[in-house]
C-alpha cells in the first residue's frame, strides 16, 4: 500500500478544476471502487493505496474514507500569491514531509523544493505560455503582465520542477518536445497523456449550418487573440460582407449551448497559445469549417481533420479570406466524425504515478 498525495492548491476554476474534479472521480469510482474485483487482488497496481488530495478551497472535493481518499485544504497557501511562492520555495516540502507520503503527484506545473530523497515525484505540465516561442510578454504593460510573469519567472520553476521529478507528464507532442528542449532531461521521463475528450455524438445536427455565423469560445486573455478576428471583421465589413461572431468572453455560457454553436458555425480559434485547445476537439466532431491560427497545438490536435484551416495568427488579411471562402460556400461543412471522443488518460496516469513508488520499484 502506498501513501500518494495529490497536490492542486491553485485549481478552483475552468480546465484546472476539470482535470482535478475528473482525477478525483476516476480515484473515487474506479479505481478504488470496493465493488471492483481488482481491489481484492493484492498484486493490482493501486487497488489498496491510500490517496490524499490537497486543494485550496473547501467544498470542491469530499473525503471517501472507505475507497482510501481524503482531502486536505490549505487555503492558506491560496490566499495570496506571496503565500503560494512561500508554499512551493520554502515551506511547502517540509509540510509534505511531514505526511509522509511514498509519492507526490502535482497538478499545478511544479512541485515544492524540499521533498526529501526517496519519495517519488510526478508532476502535471500544462502551463504553455513560458513553452511557446510566439510572442514575448511585457511587464509593463498591465494587460500582459500575469502572461510576462509567467513566461519570465514561474517557467523557470516549472523547469526546475521538471528537473526534480522522477517523470513529468504533459498534454500533447508539441509540450513534450518543448519541454525537453528547455529542460534538457532525458526522454523516458517525460510522458504525454492527452485530455479527455468526451463524444458529443448526441449533439451533432446536421442540416443547421449558417455560412455568415462565426463561433469563438474562449477568454480574454492577451493571447486569445480576439484582436485579429475584429480586424478580419473590418476588412471583411469594408468589402460588403457582414460575419456576425460570437464571443464568449464576457460571460459564460452552458455546454449546451457551446454545442449548439458547434452545429451551426465555424469555430474561429486564433488563439497562439494553448496547450491543448478543447474547442478544436470538440467541434472536429460536428464536421464543420475550423479556423485555426497556424500554431504547433492547433496542427496537432487537429491532425486528420479534412474541414480545418490554418492562418498566421497576426494576420487578419488571411483571416478574412478563409472567412469570405466560407460566407460564399468554398468552404462548406463535411461529414461528422463519427469516432466519438478519445478515452481518458487516467489509467495511464496512474500507471506513471505508481511506478515511481519505491517500494513498487524493489
Amino acid at each position: 500500500m502506498a501513501e500518494i498525495l495529490v497536490l492542486d492548491i491553485a485549481a478552483s476554476k475552468t480546465g484546472a478544476l476539470s482535470v482535478l474534479e475528473d482525477f478525483y472521480g476516476y480515484i473515487r469510482d474506479g479505481l478504488n471502487d470496493p465493488a471492483n474485483d481488482l481491489t481484492n487482488d493484492p498484486d493490482s497496481a493501486g487497488r489498496r493505496d491510500h490517496w490524499t488530495f490537497v486543494t485550496g478551497v473547501h467544498g470542491i472535493l469530499e473525503p471517501v474514507p472507505e475507497r482510501g481518499i481524503s482531502v486536505i485544504v490549505r487555503d492558506d497557501v491560496k490566499s495570496s500569491q506571496a503565500a503560494r511562492l512561500r508554499f512551493e520555495l520554502m515551506n511547502g516540502g517540509k509540510w509534505i514531509n511531514g505526511l509522509a507520503p511514498d509519492i507526490v503527484f502535482s497538478l499545478e506545473n511544479m512541485l515544492p523544493r524540499g521533498i526529501k530523497n526517496g519519495t517519488g515525484q510526478v508532476v502535471y505540465i500544462h502551463q504553455p505560455v513560458g513553452f511557446q516561442r510566439e510572442k514575448r510578454f511585457s511587464l509593463f504593460k498591465k494587460n500582459e503582465r500575469e502572461q510576462a510573469l509567467y513566461q519570465k519567472f514561474y517557467h523557470k520553476l516549472i523547469i526546475a520542477s521538471a528537473k526534480r521529478a522522477d517523470r513529468c507528464v504533459v498534454q500533447t507532442g508539441w509540450m513534450r518536445a518543448a519541454l525537453l528542449r528547455d529542460a534538457g532531461i532525458p526522454g523516458d521521463r517525460v510522458e504525454t497523456a492527452p485530455p479527455v475528450i468526451p463524444s458529443l455524438s448526441e449533439y451533432v445536427s446536421p442540416g443547421e449550418f449558417q455560412s455568415g455565423s462565426f463561433f469563438y469560445p474562449a477568454s480574454d486573455l492577451p493571447y486569445k487573440n480576439h484582436d485579429v478576428i475584429d480586424r478580419a471583421c473590418a476588412i471583411l465589413k469594408e468589402r460588403g460582407y457582414f460575419p456576425e461572431v460570437l464571443y464568449t468572453k464576457d460571460r459564460v455560457i452552458p455546454r449546451e449551448e457551446v454545442f449548439a454553436h458547434y452545429n451551426r458555425s465555424t469555430l474561429l480559434f486564433p488563439s497562439y497559445i494553448e496547450t491543448f485547445g478543447m474547442p478544436l476537439a470538440e467541434a472536429r466532431q460536428f464536421g464543420n469549417p475550423i479556423i485555426a491560427a497556424d500554431t504547433e497545438f492547433a496542427r496537432e490536435v487537429l491532425e486528420g481533420y479534412e474541414n480545418a484551416y490554418f492562418f498566421a495568427p497576426f494576420d487578419p488579411e488571411a483571416l478574412a479570406g478563409l472567412m469570405k471562402d466560407v460566407m460564399e460556400g468554398r468552404i462548406s461543412p463535411k461529414a461528422p466524425e463519427t469516432a466519438g471522443g478519445r478515452s481518458g488518460p487516467y489509467s495511464k496516469l496512474v500507471d506513471i504515478i505508481l511506478q515511481t513508488d519505491p517500494a513498487r520499484q524493489g
